[in-house]
């Protein structure tokens, strides 16, 4: 129990540092039956299969697996089936099932299951019913309802829920109306509207909401017009447009907005273009472009990128060709390959890349399932 709560505290003052989430519900929420989906949480990894049935590996001392237990794993476990989506945050999962219901586990701090209560849990939970896309922050959760309305819970520190306050919240509370997509970071919270409109709340010290001020917002404000997809990284936000074009905003510390320096931006600029979808993570972010080409940037000290190499990049570099989706976790990340095959590359110090060993790879290594 001692060396239980000291690794909590440990990776809670970690994560309370550097935590965000990415879970990239900033695009379309439900993949097609026949595809296969990852999510990739602080040091946890979650799995869709084609079969709606959920997989989990990695860290698991506040339950975020959903095992039923608090032990780690370095090999995928099969969780529940009837899983239409997944998102993971810092230490907490999101579960949505064919059947609309919201499930959650694992950290429970600040009330970001949204099940009444502060207390973790290690297998899922029932939250709500009658939801169509679910997303995590580090210690914040959002999800859309039937009626394209916005709840959330958690966290609420610099006003990331969105609802006028600084006051955290242990139930789904409706904090906006006509909202298709959402994306959890670390302090800050995205939507975009049914027009194509961006908006944003939450922390803003490094100029992660994007509107040219370090001013946070309690609720949420108007960025950008004519957007098709938002994630949300640690203190920084990468959007695409209509036209494929890669916009982005917030820290830049460890050159992850792929400006070509380490200057932080206060509004979102134009980075590249022929953009399909991008995914912000912790300190590196990933894009695919067309023809299904991966690229990569920022920080790559644990063979985050999968090129074989621990050199990062200020701009984006290609990684590998043949890639469907991806994910990014605070030091590892996760691809599906057209073939439908999963893989997996980075830290791996809790099991995260789900290959059976605790051996970090800076090259993408295939996951069994």
């Amino acid at each position: 129990m001692k060396r239980q709560l000291s690794c909590f505290l440990l990776f809670f003052v970690v994560a309370s540092i550097l935590g965000c989430q990415k879970g990239d519900t900033g695009k379309d929420p439900d993949p097609q039956p026949s595809e296969m989906k990852t999510d990739a949480g602080y040091t946890f990894s979650l799995v869709l299969k084609p079969d709606r049935s959920l997989w989990s590996a990695g860290e698991n001392l506040q339950g975020q697996l959903g095992s039923g237990t608090f032990t780690n794993r370095n090999s995928f476990l099969k969780i529940t089936e009837g899983v239409s989506d997944i998102s993971a945050g810092a230490f907490h999962t999101l579960v949505l099932k064919t059947d609309q219901t919201l499930w959650a586990c694992g950290n429970n701090f600040y009330g970001q299951l949204g099940d009444g209560t502060f207390t973790n849990r290690n297998s899922l939970v029932k939250i709500a019913d009658n939801v169509k896309a679910i997303g995590a922050g580090s210690y914040h959760s959002m999800v859309i309802k039937n009626d394209n309305s916005l709840w959330v819970c958690g966290n609420n520190e610099f006003g990331r829920l969105g609802d006028g306050t600084i006051i955290s919240r242990n139930v789904l509370k409706k904090v906006a109306d006509d909202v298709k997509l959402i994306s959890g970071g670390s302090d800050h919270s995205l939507i975009v509207k049914s027009d194509n409109s961006l908006w944003a709340c939450g922390g803003n010290a490094i100029g992660q909401l994007g509107d040219g001020t370090t001013n946070p917002s309690l609720v949420f404000k108007k960025i950008m017009e004519n957007v098709s997809s938002v994630s949300a990284g640690y203190l920084y936000t990468m959007i695409v447009k209509n036209d494929n074009s890669l916009w982005a905003c917030g820290i830049n510390n460890n050159e992850t907005l792929g400006t070509g320096n380490n200057n932080n931006q206060y509004a979102l600029i134009n980075i590249t273009n022929n953009v399909k979808s991008v995914h912000a993570g912790w300190n590196h972010t990933f894009i695919l472009k067309a023809h299904n080409s991966l690229w990569a940037r920022g920080t790559n000290s644990q063979g985050q990128y999968g090129n074989g190499t621990y050199v990062g990049s200020s701009v984006f570099l290609k990684i590998s060709d043949n890639i469907k989706q991806v994910s990014v976790g605070s030091n590892h990340s996760l691809v599906v390959k057209t073939d439908g095959t999963v893989w997996s590359c980075g830290l791996n110090n809790d099991g995260q890349l789900g290959n059976g060993g605790n051996t970090n790879s800076p090259i993408l290594v295939p996951v069994s399932l």
